[in-house]
């Protein structure tokens, strides 16, 4: 039985049995992986504290047949916060699911760990989470080599011109010439918030942190971006519809002029 060390993000955690956890963890050195977490769900256990959602743990793991055991683990960062205030936990829990259903198992991706983690320090801070969500989800499309195409007409590759609205099944804007032969069912877009949607890969977020939220505009960017994610995700996202439960969400009616 082989032992490694590793440092990880908790992204989720799942009863097995009466007493043990299977814990998610996603790692700067082995990517994402599952491990048991022995009588963790035993008050008293020493793993109890270590494998609370979100925890950034330093953690020693067993290698087994089936699963990886974690044997050992300390907290670096608890991000607390998240897990204590409800609107924060159901972003977190949301950034949680789209990493744990887009990464596969054991792949390294240095570039995303870091990105998640520092994503969760603004997290925690930020007093309105809703445009530090919309990049966030943006750019961990980029990462996973999900990128919608925001710069041109998906279909033609034509560059200039208006754009008829987003087509998330033919993966980006669409002109008006493709989007009425293609026959695709299209999303509303002002030219305004897809020129706001580009600069969220370029911008900071702790600088976003800062910026006064527009509702309307994060609803108009969340609508885009929600439809997209959960059409190439195949599956239903449970935390999405806990979060636009949370939020009182609908998709926006889009002003295109």
């Amino acid at each position: 039985m082989g032992l490694y060390h590793c440092e990880g993000i908790i992204l989720r955690t799942r009863g097995l049995g009466e007493a043990d956890r299977i814990v998610t963890l996603f790692t700067k050195e082995k990517g994402k992986i599952e491990a048991v977490a022995r009588g963790a769900r035993r008050p008293r256990n020493r793993l109890v504290g270590v494998t609370q959602q979100f925890s950034y743990i330093k953690a020693l793991v067993f290698t087994g047949k089936n699963l990886d055991q974690l044997s050992q683990a300390e907290i670096i960062k608890s991000f607390a916060p998240l897990r204590d205030e409800l609107l924060k936990m159901a972003y977190a829990t949301w950034w949680a699911e789209l990493l744990d259903v887009f990464l596969p198992l054991n792949e390294v991706n240095s570039d995303v760990f870091l990105f998640l983690l520092a994503g969760l320090v603004v997290l925690e801070r930020v007093p309105d989470p809703m445009l530090v969500s919309r990049a966030f989800e943006l750019r961990l499309l980029k990462y996973l080599g999900y990128e919608p195409v925001l710069d041109r007409c998906v279909g033609c590759q034509n560059a200039a011109g208006s754009f008829a609205g987003f087509a998330p099944s033919e993966g980006g804007l669409l002109c008006r010439s493709c989007a009425g032969a293609s026959g695709a069912q299209l999303i509303p877009v002002r030219p305004a918030a897809v020129s706001f949607l580009r600069s969220l890969y370029q911008t900071d977020l702790r600088d976003l942190a800062r910026r006064p939220v527009d509702p309307a505009l994060g609803n108009e960017l969340g609508h885009l971006l929600f439809t997209f994610i959960q059409l190439r995700a195949e599956k239903t996202l449970k935390s999405l519809s806990f979060l636009q439960s949370l939020l009182a969400w609908k998709p926006p009616e889009a002003d295109l002029n």
